[in-house]
């Protein structure tokens, strides 16, 4: 299968990609070289592309996530700088099962990430409208007790974990 091979002229248009977070002290350059209606700046090599923004997740018809540490940063918040290789774009299709659901047990976060970066292979693909659907299920699963007055338990925790894995591994 021959992959779609992304430069500046093209990563913009419905890609999904994972940008590891940059210090600012670390950027190669002083000046962005392009600044787009809503504000995110950007900066090309011809490697790949930096990106400075306050809103990562959804950008137009592309779905960008912040690699920040062990965190997946999705969200509107402060303003963060990534680096992304053009090899780490991948196409976006609102119809097509992409997208897989990542949990964080221990710090109780919950994100997506696209099939290209299942490193067990062993999830359940799902589109984005149907991910994003399960990610608010399990957000308030996760922050919640209120859903478990419904079942018998010993432990919430356990229950949590079995309740949630259900939702993301069933088809």
């Amino acid at each position: 299968m021959i992959q779609k091979k992304y430069h500046k002229h093209n990563y913009y248009r419905n890609t999904y990609a994972v940008f590891k977070e940059v210090d600012p002290k670390d950027l190669p350059f002083s000046v962005w070289q392009y600044i787009s209606k809503s504000g995110s700046s950007y900066y090309y090599t011809l490697e790949g592309v930096y990106r400075l923004s306050n809103h990562w997740g959804r950008a137009a018809k592309c779905r960008w996530v912040l690699e920040a540490g062990d965190e997946m940063y999705v969200s509107k918040g402060r303003v963060r700088i990534g680096y992304a290789q053009w090899t780490d774009f991948y196409a976006n299709s609102e119809s097509t099962k992409s997208y897989f659901v990542k949990v964080d047990f221990k710090n109780k976060v919950v994100s997506y990430e696209h099939k290209s970066r299942d490193k067990n292979k062993d999830s359940v693909y799902r589109t984005a409208k149907e991910t994003q659907k399960i990610i608010q299920k399990v957000k308030r699963i996760l922050l919640s007790d209120a859903w478990a007055k419904y079942y018998e338990y010993e432990d919430l925790e356990r229950l949590r974990i079995e309740v949630v894995e259900d939702l993301i591994y069933s088809s």
